[in-house]
């Protein structure tokens, strides 16, 4: 029902009392029908519609005010997170920084443990080797004494060759002969 519709039996009234022509006056009873008529429209409404919009209302209200909430909750997350991010960004160079530092001394550690190895392998091989010169001198003078005791009874030999006479030989056969009885 729209407006004109409802004021369409107050218009003759209005229109009398705005100094129109003359028509007569309505009669109550043409007031009193669209009036109980208005009313029950009213009453209608007031029953059936006005609760079902008020939930409407209140239904999309609580929507809304969820959805703000979450909104702002979402944004202070959001917020907390950019803030997180941008102490940590202001915080790299410094965790850079510490990290270049803490490669550069592992490696000075390493570096002087590396050293140190090589300076005691050196060190062994300086000992192995002075110990196999020392196995090669004893080798070599155990051959030279061997050598010299060789050449020191081919000497003898040839001398004595050269200078035992016959007479010689059997006065030490019987040396030799004596002394091996004594020791009986």
């Amino acid at each position: 029902m729209n407006i004109a519709a409802f004021l369409d039996p107050f218009i003759p009234a209005l229109a009398l009392a705005a100094g129109g022509e003359g028509h007569h006056a309505p009669s109550i009873n043409d007031i009193w029908f669209p009036l109980a008529n208005f009313l029950i429209y009213v009453f209608i409404l007031y029953k059936f519609a006005l609760p079902l919009v008020r939930d409407f209302l209140k239904t999309r209200r609580d929507e809304v005010v969820s959805t703000m909430a979450q909104a702002a909750a979402k944004k202070q997350a959001a917020e907390a997170l950019v803030a997180d991010y941008r102490k940590k960004l202001a915080g790299l160079d410094n965790e850079i920084a510490g990290l270049h530092a803490a490669l550069r001394e592992e490696g000075e550690r390493e570096k002087r443990r590396l050293v140190s190895e090589a300076e005691a392998i050196a060190l062994k091989v300086k000992e192995d080797a002075a110990f196999l010169g020392e196995q090669e001198v004893k080798i070599a003078r155990q051959r030279l004494r061997l050598e010299m005791a060789n050449e020191a009874e081919a000497a003898a030999r040839l001398l004595l060759e050269r200078h035992l006479t016959a007479a010689d030989q059997a006065r030490l056969a019987e040396e030799f002969i004596q002394s091996v009885g004594q020791s009986r």
